[in-house]
């Protein structure tokens, strides 16, 4: 430890503290002066960022101003003298740059970067205003021409004083200021549209016109022409190509014109000969169609005869039918002796013609000779109520009233004409209702048509044209215009139709052809002379009556016996015949035979009428009794009750008369 002086005064340095409390003074103020500047550096960046957002919001503004404006421009809101006003405006009303806090120089570089912005956007008002102009122009100058070009189109149009319409200075420079240096291939391409558009509408004002058609040919073709130098080359191929096609379409569609009025001129000539046919004369109105329809045509010249000569057809035809023909063949002979023109002989043709087609039509469809004779005519057919009794009647009224008709015609112009009481057009239709009716139908059908017939042979040969080539139809027909029934009361016809369609729809099983044949023939034996069509019929009708009584009866055919029953083959035969007994075997030997009684009449009232008429046929022909007993007797075809007396195979004649003796028994 050191010593301590003694009565030494000892001085403490305070130099070091000093300098400690200045160095700390110091750093406070540095430190104060530091916080100071950087707070005014803080200050200056965050003006100069609202500064720079707010310069950011003024550029965005100008631009969303700008395509507003365009957008308004495009939409036609806005006309392009308009623009840079309304551009203007709307800056106007944009918010006050932020340039609070900034340094002036800074505030003043504000100023002026948002000046360039709103000068920048300016520019481009200005090139939306030029583009703008350019539209307005090219708009104005297409509504011009669109409505000159429609003046084009129509009819007579002056092309060169529309088309001059277009060479004002005004337009040039509205189309220079549109269109630049295109301005002029516009004009002349609008020009030449014109001239096109004019010659477009002569083609279709000439439509049909060969002559027009031709004229615009040239003008197209020739250098003289009216479109010479006037039309786009390119386009004034095409209206050729299709003049020329169309001048080719119309001398084909004349060609055809032409030929097709020659064909309606010659069926107007047929018509002519067909009405001539008819023996009626022409109304006022088909005699002035016929002569529209051969005006201008080959056949023009002949109309006149043609009336003439329909004339003397039609007065041939309403004389008698021999008259007709002897008219037609005197005729022939004088041109035979003198000789006679083309158009002679042609006219003699269409006579002989007529007097054919007028007699085939009298022999096979009475009906519509009656109606074009008389001009009245038979009312249709009607078969939609033929399942009812009231439609039977009907259709039985309307079908006699038919051969009312029928008859009338056969009284006057002989038994030649046709019993059928249908027309030919209706008979397909009636045939093809009957084949698709059920079998009630066509007894219903079969009902009228035999209730409605005045004789047999009528109701025979409605019968055949309604089912021709069905001889079952027939026989059953018959039978219903007969009444015929079994003598237990069982309908003929009604029995054949169910027989017939089993044995064509084969439902149930019949004898086989060799066994009906052998018991056909064991019961009516030569009642019926073999290979005549009545005694096929005769067999056809047996076996459709039997498979109809036995499907009654319900007895059914066992193949494996191969043989009928007798009662029920007894019973078909008797109802297709009407009955077959025997006889002969008298006082001269003759042999025993089978003969067809007439339909319900037992054997005991058959002999005793036929030994009745026997014996008067003995008187009368001064003939032996004795001997007519021993010859058979053959039915007379299609008349019931009538025999001839067969003597060696022979009809035996009347002695007296020559003729052949004929017994009636009923």
């Amino acid at each position: 430890m050191p010593e301590v002086q003694q009565n030494r005064v000892i001085t403490r340095d305070t130099s070091g503290e000093a300098r400690s409390a200045q160095q700390i003074a110091n750093a406070v103020t540095t430190g104060a002066l530091g916080y100071l500047e950087q707070q005014q550096r803080e200050d200056s960046a965050l003006a100069k960022v609202k500064a720079s957002n707010s310069l950011l919001d003024r550029e965005t503004a100008i631009s969303a101003i700008n395509r507003d404006l365009s957008e308004q421009v495009a939409t036609g809101k806005l006309s392009y003298d308009q623009i840079e006003e309304t551009y203007g405006s709307a800056v106007s009303k944009l918010e006050p740059l932020q340039a609070s806090g900034l340094d002036p120089v800074t505030a003043g570089e504000l100023e002026r970067s948002a000046k360039r912005m709103q000068i920048k956007g300016l520019e481009g008002v200005q090139t939306l205003k030029v583009a703008a102009r350019k539209d307005a122009a090219a708009a104005d100058l297409t509504s011009r021409m669109d409505l000159l070009g429609k003046d084009a189109a129509m009819p007579g149009a002056n092309i060169d004083q529309i088309n001059a319409r277009m060479d004002a200075e005004d337009i040039d420079i509205a189309g220079h200021l549109a269109y630049g240096e295109q301005w002029k291939n516009r004009k002349q391409q609008f020009k030449d549209d014109n001239w096109t558009t004019h010659a477009t509408q002569r083609v279709v004002e000439a439509r049909d016109n060969l002559g027009t058609m031709q004229k615009i040919q040239n003008d197209l073709t020739s250098g003289e022409g009216f479109y010479a130098g006037k039309l786009d080359p390119e386009k004034r191929t095409q209206l050729l190509n299709t003049i020329t096609g169309r001048i080719y379409q119309i001398k084909e569609h004349n060609e055809r014109q032409a030929e097709i009025r020659e064909n309606k001129a010659e069926r107007a000539l047929t018509q002519m000969d067909r009405q001539a046919a008819t023996g009626i004369p022409p109304t006022p109105a088909d005699q002035q169609r016929w002569q529209s329809l051969v005006a201008g045509t080959s056949a023009a010249g002949e109309f006149k005869e043609r009336i003439n000569q329909m004339a003397e057809v039609q007065g041939l035809l309403r004389q008698p039918i021999e008259a007709q023909q002897q008219y037609v063949d005197q005729k022939r002979q004088q041109m035979v002796a003198s000789g006679g023109s083309v158009a002679e002989q042609a006219n003699l043709s269409r006579l002989q013609s007529a007097i054919d087609t007028n007699v085939k039509l009298m022999k096979t469809d009475p009906l519509s000779f009656s109606a074009l004779r008389t001009g009245s005519d038979v009312e249709p057919i009607d078969l939609s109520q033929i399942g009812t009794p009231e439609g039977q009647q009907a259709l039985g009224e309307q079908i006699a009233s038919r051969f009312d008709v029928t008859n009338a015609v056969r009284k006057k112009y002989g038994p030649e004409v046709s019993r059928v009481p249908f027309k030919a057009q209706e008979l397909e239709a009636i045939k093809a209702g009957y084949e698709a009716a059920d079998d009630k139908t066509k007894i219903g059908i079969l009902a009228a048509v035999g209730g409605a017939a005045p004789t047999g042979p009528d109701a025979a040969a409605a019968i055949k044209a309604i089912a021709p080539e069905q001889p079952i139809t027939l026989l059953a027909g018959m039978a219903q215009y007969r009444g015929l029934k079994a003598t237990d009361g069982t309908d003929v016809a009604k029995t054949l139709m169910v027989g017939s369609k089993i044995l064509k729809d084969k439902s149930v099983a019949t004898p086989e052809d060799s066994v009906m044949q052998a018991s056909f023939e064991s019961i009516v034996g030569n009642a019926m002379p073999g290979g005549t069509q009545q005694r096929e019929h005769a067999y056809t009708g047996f076996k459709a009556i039997y498979a109809g009584l036995a499907e009654a009866s319900g007895k059914r055919y066992d193949p494996a016996v191969k043989d009928v029953d007798g009662a029920l083959a007894k019973k078909a035969a008797d109802m297709i015949t009407g009955g077959v007994t025997t006889r002969g075997g008298g006082w001269f030997s003759g042999s025993s035979y089978k003969v067809i009684k007439p339909y319900g009449m037992d054997d005991d009232a058959f002999d005793k009428a036929v030994t009745g008429q026997l014996g008067a046929v003995a008187a009368s022909a001064g003939l032996s009794v004795e001997q007519l007993n021993d010859m058979p007797l053959s039915a007379v075809p299609g008349t019931e009750g009538a025999y001839y007396l067969l003597n060696a195979g022979r009809i035996q004649l009347d002695p007296k008369t020559n003729q052949p003796v004929v017994v009636k028994v009923k």
